[in-house]
């Protein structure tokens, strides 16, 4: 684990998501939702284990409000969501379109706030875990990874929008841009490139 605070509660951050993706079966879904999930979307899901986790095997969460638990500090223990996009979007021309955006669901949120609020006495926390990536030659490839307090993203989702989805159905959920989250974070582009992760658990 790194000496730096920045780090304290993440255990690997210079785990990047080219690296889950070498992996025996790293880009095939297993476990909830594997029918209809993204091999993107699971290595996101394998990187935040490798970078919140000391050491260990990752067990898929059997709760649908979040995607892995962690324990990096061995006194704190957090309920992990995970959230990944591209970094921009592809048009039909093979241009480069709009910015990634990254997809929140209401009542999984609400849910991952309840526990925050109801078991952060008892050092259980929830947390986001977003990672923002490139497609380059069909694979994917980190530009930045941030960990965020339930609560401080919690301030930023103020309005809400019902969509259909083919497996959530008709649900509210925000999405929002990579790029206009971390303003409303407060985070710059720069730092969150340059850095091996911006964790704002210590904020």
């Amino acid at each position: 684990m790194s000496d730096s605070p920045a780090y304290s509660v993440v255990s690997n951050p210079e785990a990047r998501l080219e690296d889950v993706r070498w992996f025996d079966k790293s880009n095939t879904c297993d476990g909830r939702g594997r029918e209809t999930a993204s091999s993107r979307g699971y290595n996101a899901e394998r990187l935040a284990h490798v970078v919140m986790n000391e050491i260990g095997f990752r067990s898929v969460s059997s709760e649908s409000w979040y995607d892995d638990y962690a324990t990096p500090t061995g006194n704190m223990s957090y309920e992990v969501e995970v959230k990944s996009c591209i970094d921009r979007y592809e048009t039909a021309s093979g241009e480069e379109g709009g910015y990634g955006q990254f997809r929140i669901w209401k009542q999984h949120h609400d849910q991952l706030l309840e526990e925050h609020e109801k078991m952060a006495q008892y050092g259980q926390e929830g947390v986001y875990f977003f990672v923002v990536y490139t497609v380059e030659w069909s694979v994917e490839r980190e530009i930045g990874k941030l960990v965020a307090p339930i609560e401080m993203v919690d301030d930023v989702l103020n309005t809400w929008r019902v969509s259909d989805h083919v497996t959530m159905g008709s649900k509210k959920n925000r999405q929002i841009s990579w790029r206009l989250l971390l303003k409303k974070l407060g985070v710059s582009r720069d730092r969150f490139e340059n850095e091996p992760i911006v964790s704002l658990l210590n904020d």
